[in-house]
């Protein structure tokens, strides 16, 4: 069976690209934009000899290429795995187009998150971010396709928790970092420090993703959330207190920072405007999220995580203290 994989230069791409190979015996077509070619044959080195026999990479732009581009590569493609970001998000109705006519049977749009609406204070209307919004929309639109409105092609959508181990994200994920050289952390949290958080490890959601795969009656036009821990910011600067050895350091913003920011970006506070310049994010962004999880709501109620439905993932799930303990060289 051969699986294409959309986006496997970024970081949760990586992860899935990485168990698809060493987990599973597939083959797998990396089709990457022509900018990140490079990245990926790098990336593909790390393989072993077998592993890499069963790796194809091609360059495509998928936000300027045709419907005719994507057939011609996508032919004897049994399942696409789409981790697009970004414009390319606008791309999977397009490829959707294409898989259908190359006789894809199983597509997984980009998904692997968990969006909320925040209500500011005192107000009846809800806001959605536009990076959310636009992983709802480009979602809607695939969910909504003619290919698998009439049942050619089946879809299966993945969400998970808050992702803690993005070591782009400077502010966002801060204990990533173990160099020696750092005296002290610092963790940001916006309202309730104990407010609890679901929280996903991307190879813990990579071998989930795989299992989706393995038991395809199972996950058959299912949307399925894996989830790794559940604990609080204050928790985890405990963790990574006693793990590092070092000084942790915790700001706690008051919750009505977010509406404050929502009014006027300029009162995102000094302390971590612009911080992580190599993150992905924007500061209102991660104010938005850290203040929903600060009210207690990126959690997903009972039912509604599927961690123990293939194959045992449960057990497997990664612990964010297992996590830093190996990270900083523990146990």
């Amino acid at each position: 069976m051969k699986i294409a994989l959309l986006g496997s230069t970024g970081q949760v791409g990586q992860s899935i690209l990485r168990a698809l190979l060493t987990t599973t015996p597939y083959h797998v077509l990396q089709i990457v934009s022509p900018r990140s070619e490079p990245t990926a044959l790098t990336t593909a080195q790390t393989f072993t000899p077998d592993q890499q026999a069963r790796l194809t990479t091609k360059a495509l732009d998928l936000v300027t290429c045709s419907t005719d581009d994507l057939v011609s590569m996508l032919t004897n493609t049994s399942i696409i795995i789409s981790v697009l970001n970004g414009p390319a998000l606008a791309s999977q109705s397009r490829i959707l187009d294409a898989a259908a006519i190359a006789g894809v049977k199983r597509f997984y749009p980009s998904e692997y998150g968990m969006h909320c609406i925040y209500q500011p204070l005192g107000e009846e209307c809800g806001y959605v971010h536009p990076t959310w919004m636009a992983k709802i929309t480009a979602t809607d639109q695939c969910l909504h396709h003619p290919s698998i409105a009439s049942g050619d092609i089946t879809y299966t959508l993945i969400g998970c928790g808050d992702i803690y181990n993005q070591s782009r994200e400077e502010t966002w994920c801060p204990w990533t970092n173990p160099s020696p050289t750092l005296p002290s952390y610092t963790v940001y949290m916006i309202g309730n420090p104990d407010a609890k958080v679901d929280f996903t490890l991307t190879d813990d959601l990579a071998a989930f993703i795989v299992e989706t795969v393995r038991y395809p009656e199972l996950s058959e036009n299912k949307e399925l959330n894996v989830v790794s821990d559940r604990l609080s910011y204050n928790e985890i600067a405990g963790l990574l207190e006693r793990v590092s050895g070092r000084e942790v350091k915790r700001v706690v913003f008051p919750g009505g920072l977010v509406d404050e920011v929502l009014r006027d970006g300029g009162n995102v506070p000094r302390e971590v405007k612009g911080e992580g310049e190599g993150g992905r994010f924007g500061d209102d962004f991660w104010i938005l999220v850290r203040g929903i999880q600060g009210q207690g709501r990126f959690v997903r109620p009972v039912g509604m995580v599927h961690n123990g439905v293939f194959g045992g993932i449960e057990v497997r799930g990664r612990k964010v203290e297992g996590y830093l303990e190996e990270l900083f060289g523990g146990k």
